[in-house]
């Protein structure tokens, strides 16, 4: 069976945390990655950019000069595409990007990209995570013993108030509760990094889905 060793918060080996292999089997499923990722970023655009069509532009009432006798091309508005000031041809207007790939796609991607993690021995479980000072210097130093310089995504569900201040201000920490754990997110960071108490939930989560 799958385990994880569990440290303390002065990374000293305590125990094992046995985890089931229907989750933790170190399959990765790329395509699925790719289709689970793409659809995160496309969810996360706005898709605000706007442009004016001829149609739109300020002018454009007028005929600018007489069809013929000029010597000029022919024109019947100022707000022609082709002219300066005009509208734009075919712009980008303010659209959905949104979309959504089925349940089991999901599940399969998150399940593929922790196996990623746990292939690559990047997951770190403690006993439990508690800044009692509540100062960002001793966060700091619990992290540096584990993934120093590395981006760390913290999964934890219940954080006192001291922990959360203590964290907050850190660069390249985020914490996120186990409901909330996303394929995006565990492969945007370098280390997933949870107590066990809040893993077992995650571990839970996934079991639930398969």
């Amino acid at each position: 069976m799958a385990s994880i060793k569990i440290h303390s918060i002065e990374n000293k080996e305590s125990e094992a945390m046995k985890l089931d292999n229907k989750i933790f089997d170190k399959k990765v499923n790329e395509p699925v990655l790719q289709q689970a990722v793409r659809m995160y970023l496309a969810n996360k655009r706005k898709g605000s950019a706007n442009t004016k069509t001829r149609a739109e532009v300020r002018g454009g009432g007028a005929k600018p000069w007489k069809q013929k006798g000029t010597g000029r091309a022919r024109a019947g508005s100022n707000s022609s595409p082709l002219w300066r000031k005009g509208g734009v041809t075919f712009g980008p207007k303010p659209r959905d990007f949104h979309y959504s790939l089925p349940q089991k796609v999901k599940n399969l991607a998150l399940r593929s990209a922790v196996n990623v993690k746990y292939k690559d021995d990047q997951i770190v479980l403690i006993d439990n995570l508690i800044v009692k000072s509540g100062k960002t210097k001793d966060a700091a130093g619990i992290f540096s013993k584990f993934c120093s310089g590395k981006k760390v995504l913290v999964i934890k569900d219940k954080m006192d108030e001291n922990t959360a201040r203590s964290i907050r201000n850190l660069p390249n920490i985020r914490v996120i509760c186990s409901a909330n754990v996303n394929t995006y997110d565990i492969l945007a960071h370098n280390i997933l990094f949870s107590d066990k108490d809040s893993f077992a939930n995650f571990s839970n989560r996934m079991m639930s889905k398969v």
